[in-house]
């Protein structure tokens, strides 16, 4: 069949794109409504909408940048990449099944990461051992995730100093197996009562082991040596970094599910999020 008379190379990929990229967008923001959503931006949700749809009167390089926004800035690119824990998730998955496990994610505000390094980050998990990947429902999700968002998701997102001892909280009954990088023993206290808190469990000083090096300047120096590396002197990687850290966003890592479950996210960087910041 030979194209229409009037057939416009640019007009037609155009056509294609603003059909398929606006339908993942509007499934995204599925709870500002389908197509009979009415564009505004009174809310930060509605005004990422707003910002991510493609419009027939939209060019090329605006097109674009509303790509970019929704697949890269806010990491819609990842939903396509099979979770990494090691290896693929699927194939780790198959290795043993495993109680639900819950992962807190931190990282350094953008302004405080020294010149010449990446960002400091912290993971913390745990798991539900009075759950498994077929017992544990969404509206127990949720309720979970509302309690990492009053714990971890006010003021801004809860700050935590990283620093090179070791805090080490073991209780492998109720699913802790926690190994903090603290700066001082009070703030990783601190810390693993509120892990603690949202499952109403209690802090036991008895199962709280710190390990200290002797000498951590010399271990873990702030300033890392150099290194020659094809004629270049490299920096070798920090180790045990002293940093700020606040917390982004936590995940549910079930048995059998191939793709991670975003429970509350305070940074947009997932749009399906259980619970939202607004």
């Amino acid at each position: 069949m030979v194209l229409p008379l009037d057939y416009n190379d640019f007009e037609h990929l155009q056509s294609v794109i603003r059909k398929l990229h606006n339908k993942e967008v509007r499934e995204a923001f599925s709870d500002l409504g389908g197509d009979e959503w009415t564009p505004n931006i009174n809310t930060p949700r509605a005004s990422l909408r707003q910002a991510c749809t493609i419009y027939d009167s939209d060019s090329a390089l605006i097109m674009l940048l509303k790509q970019n926004l929704y697949f890269l800035t806010l990491r819609k690119a990842q939903d396509y990449q099979a979770p990494f824990v090691g290896m693929p998730k699927g194939s780790f998955d198959s290795i043993r099944k495993y109680r639900p496990q819950i992962i807190l994610y931190f990282k350094e505000d953008a302004g405080d990461i020294e010149e010449g390094y990446n960002a400091v980050d912290g993971r913390i998990s745990f798991r539900l051992m009075d759950k498994d990947s077929e017992t544990i429902t969404k509206a127990e999700l949720i309720t979970l995730a509302k309690k990492i968002k009053t714990e971890f998701g006010g003021s801004n997102g809860y700050t935590w100093k990283k620093g090179k001892d070791y805090y080490n909280y073991t209780d492998k009954d109720k699913g802790y197996q926690l190994q903090i990088l603290g700066y001082n023993v009070s703030e990783a206290k601190q810390l693993i009562k509120k892990i603690l808190n949202l499952q109403l469990h209690s802090f036991q000083e008895k199962k709280l082991t710190v390990a200290i090096n002797e000498d951590p300047s010399l271990a873990y120096p702030t300033i890392p040596p150099q290194q020659n590396i094809l004629g270049e002197l490299i920096r070798e990687p920090r180790r045990r970094p002293v940093a700020t850290v606040r917390f982004q966003y936590a995940h549910a890592n079930l048995w059998g599910k191939p793709d991670l479950i975003p429970l509350y996210d305070r940074t947009f960087t997932y749009l399906n999020a259980l619970v939202t910041e607004y």
